[in-house]
């Protein structure tokens, strides 16, 4: 669903509409950010420098597929936060999307991508697999390879397993990261690297806590 959000950003670009829940999370690209109470929010953010646009069309489409969304999963599963559109001169028109969340379900669900968001033991029964490498991580930075067996019997630890290309936010500290699709990129933070395309591509896992 994400995906066709941007197809549309990329045809009404120019558009403008804005609505809050108070939420202080910003981002300067697209972001996905798991908070410690479990619930996502999603920031979508695109530059683009197209000048065509349609702001009714763009409303209308935005609130009818949160709307058949919730119809679908019950109130409260996805909230429109805010989208809002930023223009200069040196980087042209970006547009922001931020929605709310319940779970990660419902990020998964309406972004058609694969995501979990929990222990390591409820990964493990929902069938995820620890079998890679993983790079460890210590005050934000990559800092070597390992099995992490250790890590990962740390009941501390929580997983992000996300099939999506974005940035991974968290509550905590990263401790590591999945070796070839992920890097380390602050204490909170990390990239995920997935080729939708590529029907042989893999999940990122993110351990932290």
């Amino acid at each position: 669903m994400r995906r066709k959000l941007y197809a549309m950003l990329l045809i009404f670009a120019a558009a403008s509409m804005t609505t809050s829940c108070g939420t202080s999370f910003e981002a300067d690209e697209s972001t996905v950010y798991i908070t410690k109470e479990g619930n996502v929010i999603g920031a979508d953010i695109e530059d683009f420098n197209e000048e065509y646009y349609d702001e009714e069309e763009l409303e209308a489409y935005i609130t009818e597929s949160i709307e058949d969304y919730v119809a679908s999963n019950g109130d409260g599963s996805l909230e429109l936060d805010r989208f809002q559109i930023e223009s200069s001169k040196e980087d042209g028109v970006t547009a922001q999307l931020y929605l709310n969340y319940a779970t990660y379900i419902d990020y998964a669900l309406f972004n058609d991508v694969t995501m979990f968001a929990g222990t390591v033991s409820e990964a493990r029964s929902e069938g995820y697999p620890f079998d890679q490498a993983f790079k460890m991580a210590a005050e934000g930075e990559a800092s070597g390879s390992t099995s992490a067996e250790e890590l990962l019997e740390d009941e501390q630890i929580r997983v992000i397993v996300i099939g999506d290309e974005t940035v991974v936010k968290v509550d905590g500290e990263i401790q590591a990261v999945s070796d070839g699709n992920a890097e380390v990129t602050g204490k909170n933070t990390a990239r995920v690297h997935y080729d939708v395309e590529d029907e042989q591509a893999q999940p990122a896992y993110i351990l932290y806590k």
